[in-house]
């Protein structure tokens, strides 16, 4: 049975650097939360949408871990993202949606209604709602993301109702801090807990984790030597969470698993915890 579903982004990434080289690989937050999780010992099931042209050689691979009965194959494009490194040390990130428009109705298997939790990966904040009405009474993980900033900004009553409606709320240091218009990063947490999510987890990179139940825990990030990628890092900690969590085992341990995936992560191109 699966234990844990993930909707969300499943993409193809297209790194571009400043010499001109380009270099294809899988991307999306949802397969980097469902594949870190998959790895820490979870059942995931993953819920998105993909047009014809996702490399087949990728699917086979994600099937090798993740249950895809959720993934829809549609006429089209699958979400294509760029990131272009510039000389001058600036990216430009543009996004082609494809066919990864209105992601919160995507359908949800009937096998997977009773996984023990739900993440929502990050999908515009009206998307996210659409998806937690549909999933009413079902325990609730959501996650935020910088593309969204003005959306948080813009739309403070919907954040609130989101995060009223779950349980488990992953953002970084900078979401919690503008999401909730406070400075201090323990003062975000209290603040984000008293609007109804019941577990906080603040991710800090190399400061490590903060999480808050009503108890303020923290947790030290794990070295990493040698170069390392830093995409997906925080995607792959809410996977070993996640997975953690839903094993039932404790938060020391949930985030032990999180930061030991993230550090896999890191140590590998790419946001999958999975190598191609």
């Amino acid at each position: 049975m699966v234990e844990l579903v993930v909707l969300g982004h499943v993409s193809i990434d297209t790194i571009v650097f400043p010499d001109g080289r380009k270099i294809d690989i899988p991307g999306g937050a949802a397969a980097a939360v469902a594949t870190s999780a998959a790895l820490a010992g979870a059942k995931v099931g993953l819920v998105t949408k993909i047009g014809a042209d996702f490399p087949r050689e990728w699917l086979e691979r994600l099937v090798q871990y993740v249950d895809i009965r959720g993934v829809q194959i549609l006429p089209g494009r699958t979400i294509h993202i760029w990131v272009i490194y510039r000389e001058d040390g600036s990216v430009e990130s543009p996004v082609e949606m494809g066919v990864a428009e209105r992601m919160g109705e995507t359908p949800i298997p009937e096998e997977y209604l009773n996984a023990k939790l739900f993440h929502i990966a990050p999908i515009p904040p009206e998307e996210q709602l659409k998806v937690i009405k549909r999933l009413e009474g079902k325990r609730i993980s959501l996650d935020f993301n910088p593309t969204y900033y003005r959306d948080y900004l813009q739309k403070p009553k919907l954040v609130r109702e989101l995060i009223s409606r779950s349980e488990v709320v992953f953002p970084n240091e900078r979401e919690a801090t503008l999401i909730t218009g406070l400075e201090n990063v323990r003062e975000s947490a209290e603040e984000l807990y008293s609007r109804g999510a019941k577990l906080v987890v603040i991710t800090r990179g190399e400061k490590g984790v903060l999480v808050y139940d009503g108890d303020f825990h923290e947790f030290p990030a794990l070295t990493v030597e040698g170069e390392i990628d830093p995409t997906g890092a925080g995607d792959a900690f809410a996977g070993g969470f996640l997975a953690g969590l839903v094993k039932g085992k404790n938060l020391e341990e949930c985030a032990r698993l999180g930061l030991e995936m993230a550090r896999r992560t890191l140590m590998k191109v790419g946001s999958w915890a999975i190598t191609l």
